[in-house]
């Protein structure tokens, strides 16, 4: 099941009340699971949250209310995750945890932070379908924080902002554009918000190095055997393309190399089968998303074209190109 915390849907709930819809209203459609607000560990189906803004979209005449929600989100919101992050040293470091422990918060999808040269690309892919306004919440939410616990001057502005959503009405488009203050690019292959690097050597006012590895312990320790799975999934395809080792692996997930392989092993699954796993789903999901045969090959760390179209013929039995023409037709 594709899940949202209970800290996520509470503070949802708590907002859109603040914006003026009824309390009884919002909580019908939570059903019964409204009883569980208060359940830190309770898990919501991500239908629950999907519901919840499309009822505030219409009934507030707010297109742009994921981002809204992202902006009044307290880092506290985001549960152990957010405690983790609000003593961290640095941005990068907090995206490190956010990586390694997303889905304490929700398993919707996967963050994948890449570089190029001096600009770095924080992407978000979506797990399953889904309107645009968790993509908003994220993003407003990430730059709220950043500007919260960064000192002062730093200098937190964006290059550019990719979204897969169309191009909104111009009130909304004016409030994205206030938000993100950049050039936004509508309709676009994948959600990504696009800055310079030297942005996650930011140090932030509130570090605690004691506290932040005792609370990330605490946090390893909740996460379940699946999810450590999804963990691990989540880890390597943040790396893309330089694939991580097992031995890279092993040391961020507080394994020996010889207990992550036997932990693998357990789970009927191995390092390199993994890695395998992954670029299947990814070439698939990047060719459908019109990116080049070229542009797939080099982003999911494949040495040339050639090995990633005889990977491609025997994930699926024919050519990338053969591939699409199937689809279409």
């Amino acid at each position: 099941m594709y899940f949202v915390s209970s800290q996520i849907i509470r503070s949802l709930v708590h907002f859109l009340i603040a914006q003026g819809l009824a309390p009884e209203a919002v909580n019908k459609r939570l059903l019964n699971r409204a009883n569980h607000l208060d359940d830190s560990r309770y898990k919501y189906p991500v239908s629950d949250y999907e519901q919840l803004m499309t009822f505030a979209a219409q009934h507030l005449c707010c297109d742009h209310i994921g981002l809204k929600f992202g902006q009044s989100l307290k880092t506290q919101s985001w549960g152990l995750l957010g405690h983790i992050a609000l003593v961290s040293d640095s941005l990068g470091k907090v995206l490190q945890h956010a990586l390694q422990l997303n889905t304490l918060v929700r398993n919707v999808g996967i963050i994948q932070l890449h570089h190029e040269q001096q600009t770095s690309h924080l992407s978000w892919y979506p797990s399953t379908k889904i309107q645009h306004y968790m993509v908003d919440e994220l993003f407003s939410s990430w730059l709220s924080f950043a500007k919260y616990c960064s000192f002062k001057n730093t200098d937190l502005s964006l290059i550019k902002v990719q979204l897969t959503r169309s191009e909104p009405k111009p009130e909304s488009l004016r409030a994205y554009k206030a938000v993100f203050n950049c050039p936004i690019e509508f309709h676009a292959t994948t959600n990504t918000l696009s800055f310079k690097s030297n942005m996650l050597s930011s140090p932030l006012n509130s570090a605690n190095q004691e506290l932040e590895q005792l609370l990330s312990a605490q946090a390893i320790e909740l996460i379940s055997e699946n999810d450590r799975i999804n963990q691990l999934k989540a880890y390597i395809t943040a790396h893309f393309p330089n694939v991580p080792n097992v031995e890279q692996a092993a040391t961020q997930f507080g394994f020996k190399k010889r207990s992550l392989q036997r932990y693998l092993t357990e789970q009927g699954c191995n390092y390199s089968m993994l890695v395998d796993e992954l670029r299947k789903y990814h070439a698939k999901r990047m060719l459908l998303n019109k990116f080049s045969v070229l542009e797939v090959s080099n982003r999911l760390g494949f040495s040339e074209q050639s090995v990633l179209q005889r990977a491609f013929k025997r994930w699926y039995g024919c050519s990338p190109k053969k591939f699409l023409t199937q689809i279409k037709n």
